[in-house]
């Protein structure tokens, strides 16, 4: 921040459009940088514009003042830049998988639930699996809705295969923030220096040892269940069974 400061707080955020009160509160948070004594006097120059742009733009991808002021830190110091953080987080945003959402008209949801029982539709846009959107339906999961739908073929509803999700999903969310706060500590400088190639080698191994270890703990669980006698196999019985027998 070494330019000339000629600008006082109120041109500042006239020039900005970024409230005084506001850029106070950068300030305070030390996600700008004080600016320069004349007597009483405060001055900013082109590098607090700068700044004060740079913010609004992290801003504009989520990152709340805390955040901002970690990462200005870490460029302050060196330690990365903005090209490899805009690049990093680029390729973060990229899906992860082919998994991605889908707009489907009246006729292509009919022809997906053609046979099913009455009532589908409802259960799944009750859940959230089908969203309306004027005269289209919104999937944002179709890896989710075709196993939801394999399920109610095999006489799970619908309701149930959707809480069975949102249990999987609080648990694998925990597990995930766990293994990236553990990569990032072991792993800080590949991270920072080759991110992408990271990135791209992290991408399918991660959807590869969910889907193994998850099968392997499944699996585990309900031998346990059978070994423990909580789970086993009932015979179906014949429609009208009872009224055959004879009292």
């Amino acid at each position: 921040m070494g330019d000339e400061a000629t600008y006082t707080i109120d041109e500042l955020a006239a020039l900005t459009g970024v409230p005084s009160r506001t850029i106070r509160f950068y300030q305070s948070k030390c996600a700008l940088p004080s600016p320069a004594r004349r007597g009483r006097k405060a001055f900013y120059g082109q590098a607090h514009v700068e700044r004060l742009e740079l913010i609004a733009r992290l801003q504009d991808r989520g990152l709340q003042i805390r955040a901002i002021r970690n990462l200005l830190d870490q460029l302050d110091a060196g330690r990365t830049s903005m090209e490899d953080w805009f690049g990093f987080e680029a390729e973060l945003r990229t899906p992860w998988s082919e998994d991605v959402p889908e707009l489907l008209s009246e006729s292509q949801i009919q022809a997906r639930l053609e046979g099913r029982p009455p009532g589908l539709l409802a259960a799944l846009l009750k859940t959230g699996l089908l969203e309306r959107e004027g005269n289209q339906y919104l999937v944002r999961s179709p890896a989710l809705l075709n196993m939801a739908l394999t399920l109610e073929r095999h006489g799970i509803d619908i309701e149930t295969a959707q809480e069975a999700t949102t249990i999987l999903s609080k648990h694998l969310s925990k597990a995930a923030k766990e293994l990236s706060l553990y990569f990032h500590e072991h792993m800080h400088d590949r991270f920072i220096d080759g991110s992408s190639d990271l990135l791209s080698a992290l991408k399918p191994v991660a959807l590869d040892a969910a889907s193994v270890v998850f099968a392997h703990e499944i699996q585990k669980a309900l031998e346990q269940m059978l070994q423990e006698g909580r789970l086993g196999l009932v015979s179906p019985r014949a429609p009208d069974s009872d009224k055959t027998k004879k009292p």
